[in-house]
């Protein structure tokens, strides 16, 4: 809506808040997540890995599923970058970055996550694995704890 009210010379300020506001939320989320207490048993649960698993045809796909659909939204500005950008420009870089800040955002979020999920774990007394079944519940159910959990004047309604 921003970008449409003044036309072309406000959609570089909307694409520079709209590619840092998440951060943003991320970062303070995350440290909100690493003040509670089990959320190192949650973090520790992520990066353990479970060597049974890899077995499992099932994982594989799962995995597969989330790197594409993280990483499409890399797409459309890789294809754009080739029309605007000069023939000899390296486009192997362009995509090695989109590459890595995908998966730095991905292993940010998952640590945001599970750090909640472990405090989640703790106050109910249910196992990590048990505390949300994946998929659309991590955003409804993890999220909105965590956002819950900010008693601080700054946020009377909570």
């Amino acid at each position: 809506m921003f970008s449409l009210i003044k036309g072309v010379q406000s959609a570089g300020k909307v694409a520079y808040f709209t590619a840092l506001f998440p951060y943003v939320v991320l970062f303070t989320l995350l440290v909100r997540g690493l003040t509670l207490d089990g959320s190192i048993d949650g973090i520790k649960f992520l990066f353990e890995p479970k060597w049974e698993k890899l077995l499992e045809p099932k994982v594989w796909v799962a995995a597969v599923t989330q790197c594409f659909f993280s990483l499409s939204t890399g797409f459309g500005p890789i294809i754009m970058f080739s029309s605007y950008n000069p023939h000899k420009h390296n486009v192997y870089k362009d995509a090695f970055i989109i590459s890595l800040m995908d998966t730095f955002t991905s292993l940010l979020a998952g640590v945001t996550i599970f750090s909640i999920l472990g405090n989640l774990s703790l106050q109910t007394g249910v196992e990590i694995s048990e505390v949300v079944k994946g998929g659309p519940n991590l955003a409804f159910v993890a999220y909105p704890d965590a956002i819950a959990k900010f008693d601080t004047p700054y946020f009377p309604q909570v």
